[in-house]
């Protein structure tokens, strides 16, 4: 067996891990992006709160602190998913990062086996073209001799 053909199931486990952690790069993406989208509905939702109250009549003093209180909680559950996109976005980046080298390797062996390809390649037809010439010798060599 050739060594290319020996490097072939190496060249496919780093394909398959960079495959791998391209996919793990889409699962980071979806996952900040979902992180995104519930920040900004927090966010408009806690505007649009603010509006309706604000819009409101006078409140009595009971509803004015509940209202202060929930704006809170909103401000709190703000916080807590602000981290949450924080967190995404660095997972996003660490499997970007691991992808990035998955694909040089893969691409490192890729090469690698491409150039033993080549060599294999030049070195069989050398040997084929040692073969045509010896042939040629021997023809001729034969044509020679007195018959």
């Amino acid at each position: 067996m050739t060594r290319s053909k020996r490097m072939e199931p190496i060249k496919q486990l780093a394909a398959d891990r960079e495959r791998e952690a391209g996919a793990m790069v889409e699962v980071a993406r979806r996952t900040l992006d979902e992180a995104e989208r519930q920040l900004v509905q927090l966010r408009q939702y806690r505007q649009e709160y603010a509006d309706r109250v604000a819009r409101g009549a006078a409140p009595d003093t009971a509803r004015l602190m509940n209202f202060h209180a929930f704006l809170g909680r909103l401000g709190d559950a703000i916080g807590q998913q602000e981290r949450a996109v924080a967190d995404a976005l660095a997972a996003l980046e660490q499997a970007t990062d691991a992808w990035r080298a998955f694909r040089i390797e893969a691409a490192s062996i890729g090469r690698a086996v491409e150039k033993l390809v080549t060599g294999e390649r030049r070195t069989a037809d050398r040997r084929l073209q040692r073969e045509s010439d010896e042939r040629s010798l021997q023809v001729r060599l034969r044509e020679r001799e007195p018959g």
